[in-house]
């Protein structure tokens, strides 16, 4: 998670006028051959640098703006039913603070409530998520703690997330909340012990959706096999709920 990025010369026949036409309709063919030639290379070229031999994939990111990183993903359900979501990120020295259901720093200080709402959640991330036809509140925990403790406060800071973003956005989108629990997939050769990256602030907005979708498993399916998104299988947890004040 520590890491998050981004091509005629006009020819006349010497012959007679009526190949004219027809040279035409050969070179037009002959381009529309090319370039699908091309779009299939440059398609198969784009799959190669977002995922390798085993499927995993990097997702690669938007700005919203200098703080905020937004993941554009899409999944199904089991029953093949596709939804399109934006996974909106703040950047690596934001996050939760340790042990913390309510608070969030920048590097290492403390925001205050009011730059919450100015500064987290700034007019570039309210116009963008404004515009969703959902949002998904996310709380996860770092490896540190007890499972079931930190997948209570997985819990916790999925609610206070949704509180933040319904204070600032209102509640006419449909809102819920996502418990991911705690972070269980620790690396043994790392050596920076800073953990912060595992609990970032995250909302999920829903863009775009088919009828009868379970919005759960077609995001599960969207999150999993990332490199560079909490991928459920590293996280202890995986708890949807429709959130209500």
């Amino acid at each position: 998670m520590s890491d998050y990025s981004e091509y005629q010369e006009e020819n006349y026949s010497n012959g007679s006028r009526t190949d004219g036409p027809f040279q035409t309709i050969v070179g037009a063919l002959i381009l529309l051959f090319t370039v699908g030639v091309f779009a299939a290379v440059g398609w198969d070229a784009y799959n190669a640098v977002d995922k390798d031999k085993t499927g995993v994939r990097r997702i690669f990111a938007k700005r919203w703006n200098e703080r905020t990183l937004v993941f554009p993903i899409e999944g199904t359900d089991r029953a093949g039913r596709r939804a399109v979501f934006d996974v909106v990120v703040l950047t690596k020295n934001y996050g939760w603070v340790r042990g913390s259901t309510s608070e969030l720093a920048r590097d290492d200080r403390r925001l205050s409530p009011q730059e919450i709402q100015e500064e987290v959640l700034a007019p570039q991330l309210r116009e963008g998520l404004g515009s969703a036809r959902g949002l998904i509140a996310v709380g996860l925990a770092s490896q540190e703690g007890d499972v079931a403790r930190e997948e209570q406060r997985g819990g916790e800071r999925a609610v206070r997330t949704a509180q933040w973003v319904q204070e600032a956005l209102g509640e006419r989108i449909p809102m819920w909340t996502l418990n991911l629990g705690r972070y269980v997939d620790p690396c043994a050769d790392c050596e920076d012990t800073d953990t912060s990256w595992q609990r970032p602030f995250i909302v999920i907005a829903v863009r775009q959706v088919d009828q009868g979708t379970h919005i759960s498993e077609a995001l599960a399916e969207a999150m999993s096999y990332t490199t560079n998104l909490p991928a459920p299988s590293r996280y202890s947890a995986f708890a949807f709920a429709k959130f209500t004040r």
